[in-house]
């Protein structure tokens, strides 16, 4: 579960002076110079410091809080993402009602987010002024702002409905394009999130139309801070070329929008190396000992001991189906990766991810800790492959009972802390594999 949202008057009031430009008066109010004027004539001048309020406390009254949405007690409000990269759930389902039936009918409306939960996304612009940097909010600025140039009416076919706002967190709102649903019911209930999650299979199940419960990714700061090595204006042409087939599950990892595809297609380019690795470990152990000045062909011992190294190896490919994959993993990390350099890179990214993977398992994947750095390399990289074999093992194996799993978009949040040290391994492996132009 993710951590509880932090709601409060000082947040939102920030949020709306660094996306409006408000001026905050005495009163604790806030206006524009000049009110915006709507199509219809209406006009917005600001917001009351007693409409924050109104907007804090009924937030604080929510009985369940997450990142992705708010429970009362009869009512909950979830952000969904859409599934696919031209959001076809959002269109199909935009501003759609659906009322419930029988003696306690449950009602379903997708729609833009509420004043309430306006106001949270506008908590979260002030808790991370990295929101503001990116390509997909000064896009959002801009359509937010649109609103008041010159301060004229807007025209609404630049908006994907009408625009019929009575509160600047509406207008907010309206310019996010951001999807909500929201769920009311005629009596007090707890199991909202279990409702949410049946309405998006019924709604994917009749239309193809596809979305979860969760915060779009612009306002995650760990999406937008990508590691950025240098300036586009400074980038120099490359002086080594690729394996194509590496390159492309790289490139697959970084356009992902879900972290569990992201995190296998980083895994394919280690495992891409595995059985190659594993064979050749295998014919140094072979040559290691029939060149060992103590090995003799003439005692049948010696011919026995190597017979026994191929034997118990052969019995663990059999067992597995293949090479023993956390072995050759290990190999491939001993082949390619430098621990300093993937210390540097993690540090690079967050400087509280290397304590963070010594410090913490990955519970649903039953990972122990990595001791990435303090250590020898050899024992880091032992550590760090068990840790990566481990997560990708919860990832594609999800058999009822056993336990743990990773449940998805539930873990992803988890899960997500785990990409870093996947990306910047893979990485190395892809670079260690270059050739010089």
């Amino acid at each position: 579960m993710s951590e509880k949202p932090v709601v409060s008057e000082e947040l939102i009031a920030a949020g709306l002076q660094k996306v409006f430009g408000l001026n905050e008066g005495e009163d604790g109010d806030f206006t524009f110079r000049e009110p915006i004027t709507l199509q219809d004539g209406k006009s917005i001048h600001g917001v009351t410091k007693a409409e924050i309020s109104e907007v804090v406390a009924r937030l604080n009254e929510a009985k369940v809080t997450t990142e992705s949405f708010f429970q009362w007690g009869s009512e909950a409000e979830f952000s969904l993402v859409s599934l696919d990269s031209i959001g076809a759930f959002d269109r199909f389902f935009e501003d759609k009602e659906f009322p419930g039936q029988g003696e306690n009918p449950v009602t379903f409306k997708i729609g833009r987010p509420s004043r309430e939960f306006s106001a949270y996304l506008l908590c979260l612009f002030s808790e991370n002024p990295l929101l503001l940097k990116s390509h997909r909010h000064r896009m959002l600025l801009n359509r937010v702002r649109s609103f008041s140039e010159g301060r004229t009416a807007v025209n609404p076919a630049r908006y994907r409905r009408p625009v019929e706002c009575d509160s600047l967190f509406e207008i907010f709102s309206e310019s996010l394009r951001v999807t909500t649903l929201r769920i009311t019911s005629t009596k007090a209930r707890s199991d909202f999130e279990l409702l949410a999650n049946s309405f998006l299979f019924h709604a994917a199940y009749n239309t193809d139309a596809a979305a979860r419960i969760g915060l779009d990714s612009m306002f995650r700061p760990q999406a937008i801070q990508r590691v950025r090595r240098t300036q586009t204006g400074s980038l120099d042409a490359p002086r080594q070329t690729y394996d194509a087939d590496l390159v492309h599950h790289y490139l697959m990892g970084v356009a992902a929008e879900i972290p569990l595809l992201e995190y296998l297609a980083y895994y394919h380019i280690a495992e891409h190396f595995f059985e190659k690795i594993f064979n050749e470990d295998l014919v140094n152990q072979v040559r290691s000992g029939i060149t060992d000045p103590s090995f003799s062909a003439r005692r049948n011992k010696d011919i026995q001991s190597i017979i026994k190294i191929v034997t118990k190896i052969q019995r663990q490919v059999k067992d597995e189906g293949g090479v023993n994959e956390q072995r050759a993993l290990q190999l491939v990390l001993d082949r390619f990766v430098n621990v300093g350099r993937l210390a540097a890179d993690l540090d690079t990214y967050d400087a509280t991810l290397v304590d963070y993977y010594a410090g913490n398992d990955v519970p649903f994947a039953g990972a122990s800790k990595a001791a990435i750095r303090g250590g020898d390399e050899e024992a880091a990289r032992a550590s760090i492959a068990k840790r990566i074999y481990k997560v990708r093992n919860a990832l594609v194996h999800a058999k009822e009972g056993e336990l743990p799993k990773y449940a998805p978009f539930a873990h992803d949040e988890e899960l997500a802390r785990e990409i870093p040290l996947m990306r910047f391994t893979a990485e190395q492996i892809i670079i260690a594999q270059g050739k010089v132009l």
